[in-house]
């Protein structure tokens, strides 16, 4: 009987050591899968954006995608943090120092070209001045780009004559010809073409004018280049927000930028023909209200689900290519077949849309619509069930009342509670599958963080995202980008430079 009571002692104690331990293991597996949906997030399979990949992108190769989201890539592809530097503050302020050698643009004595301005007539009697000499000649150089390893300079002559009933008259200047010596609109444009368009920084623009022209064009000359053409585009900026104002569908979206040492956010709104960039503190509404356009705005707005678009009284319609990416991850996760499946009706619905656009409808058939929708809900709502069905036997395994939901089961619960928002596409084709135009034109601005690195100055960030807005919308109603910075530089009166009342 001892034998037999020490038996039965031992496998009580061992069921129940048996079963604190599968506990956990339940509770450890749990955490392990929290942690690998974490670390295999991506651009590819996640809303997260292509910037936070870090320089090692995840495999596309590899024979199965699961692969990516493994602990050596998903390490790998996480966005390292930024280094250290070893350079401690002087404590004196930006710019140049008392008593330095300063420099300037100076005279040349022998210009390449001369352009005479003479005075025809008094400004006071109006008589005749042809035959009255001049009293003397204002001479004014302008410097522009020549061939390679030299630059142009012209000369401005003006007379200066008085005529008999005593008054002085000057010639009249070109427009802008204002100093004695100055740098002429095309070496403007060009030096905000190569900041603005292709961020490169103020410091390696004067090194190129230098090299290519041999011109001393100084990095705080390309400052004031780039801060004029910021004030020429006010009333642009005007038309702009007014022209999206007015858009019948517009795409929003927001990204993060580095200004004044601290994170800013880039918040952005877009057509096919217009792109209005605005850079705030703020995330949410209070950066979107003072951007000037979604608390008016009554038409349809794509976004990405973030939830202080839905303040506004706009027809939402949500971004189908952050959908695609989650149905992504919930299949690298999970292996789940009718995640799969959704990603396959949606693209095929959005192949349906183009394919009868093409032939020249307008909406898409009733009864192929009214398929596509009822097999959208019909995946659903098997989804939901597996996931709730999978969801009880973890609560019953780690012994609680209630667990987490997972991954799968919101986005599922998301796109059946947001089925119009999602599948609005299908009853017009005027709105678009994605909300990828506004990362493209959000794209832009990312590269220029990457290359140029952050805004020194608020300043600096406002003027990028006036210039930005104009030349982006400049090249979507397919304009010349230099010609139109040329337009900007020159535009000395601030008059509109697109839409209806642009010259």
């Amino acid at each position: 009987m001892d034998q037999e009571s020490s038996a039965t002692f031992l496998n009580a104690a061992l069921l129940e050591e048996n079963a604190k331990l599968r506990l956990e293991v339940a509770h450890l597996k749990e955490l392990c899968r929290e942690l690998e949906e974490k670390v295999g997030k991506n651009s590819q399979n996640s809303s997260k954006p292509p910037s936070s990949d870090g320089y090692q992108k995840p495999n596309k190769n590899s024979d199965s995608q699961k692969d990516s989201s493994s602990s050596e890539n998903s390490e790998s592809s996480q966005e390292k943090p930024n280094p250290k530097s070893l350079r401690q503050s002087s404590g004196n302020k930006a710019g140049g120092k008392k008593g330095h050698q300063g420099a300037c643009l100076k005279r040349v004595d022998i210009p390449d070209h001369i352009k005479y301005h003479t005075v025809k007539q008094c400004h006071c009697c109006q008589a005749s001045l042809l035959e009255v000499k001049p009293e003397k000649i204002i001479e004014r150089q302008v410097f522009e780009p020549g061939k390679p390893g030299e630059c142009e300079v012209t000369a401005h002559m003006g007379e200066v004559k008085i005529c008999p009933c005593g008054c002085r008259n000057e010639a009249d200047f070109p427009e802008g010809v204002t100093a004695a010596v100055q740098y002429g609109t095309a070496t403007q444009a060009m030096a905000v073409l190569l900041n603005q368009q292709h961020f490169v920084p103020f410091l390696r623009v004067s090194e190129f004018f230098n090299t290519v022209y041999n011109m001393s064009v100084s990095a705080g000359s390309v400052v004031n280049f780039v801060a004029r053409t910021h004030e020429n585009l006010e009333s642009t900026e005007q038309v702009i927000r007014d022209a999206l104002l007015d858009t019948p569908v517009a795409g929003a979206d927001e990204t993060g930028m580095r200004a004044e040492g601290s994170l800013h956010w880039l918040h952005i709104m877009r057509d096919e023909q217009w792109t209005l960039y605005y850079l705030s503190e703020k995330r949410g509404c209070e950066a979107m209200d003072a951007m000037g356009i979604l608390l008016t705005f009554t038409g349809v707005l794509v976004h990405d689900h973030w939830k202080p678009y839905f303040t506004y009284a706009a027809v939402h319609v949500l971004c189908n290519a952050h959908h695609l990416r989650e149905l992504q991850g919930v299949v690298d996760r999970d292996d789940n077949h009718l995640a799969l499946r959704m990603m396959k009706l949606l693209r095929l619905s959005w192949h349906y849309c183009k394919g009868f656009k093409r032939i020249g409808m307008m909406l898409m058939p009733s009864a192929v619509r009214e398929r596509i929708e009822d097999i959208y809900d019909r995946i659903l709502k098997r989804a939901l069930t597996k996931e709730a069905a999978y969801m009880e036997k973890k609560r019953q395994e780690l012994g609680r009342k209630k667990v987490k939901n997972t991954k799968a089961y919101n986005l599922f619960k998301r796109l059946s509670e947001f089925k119009a928002e999602t599948l609005r596409y299908l009853s017009d084709f005027s709105i678009p599958f994605d909300n990828n135009g506004s990362e493209r034109d959000a794209r832009m601005a990312k590269l220029k963080q990457k290359i140029s690195g952050c805004f020194r100055s608020d300043d600096g960030g406002s003027m990028f995202t006036r210039i930005r807005s104009y030349l982006s919308s400049a090249k979507k109603q397919g304009m010349n980008i230099f010609q139109s910075l040329l337009k900007a530089v020159q535009n000395y009166s601030n008059k509109p430079l697109l839409g209806a009342g642009a010259e």
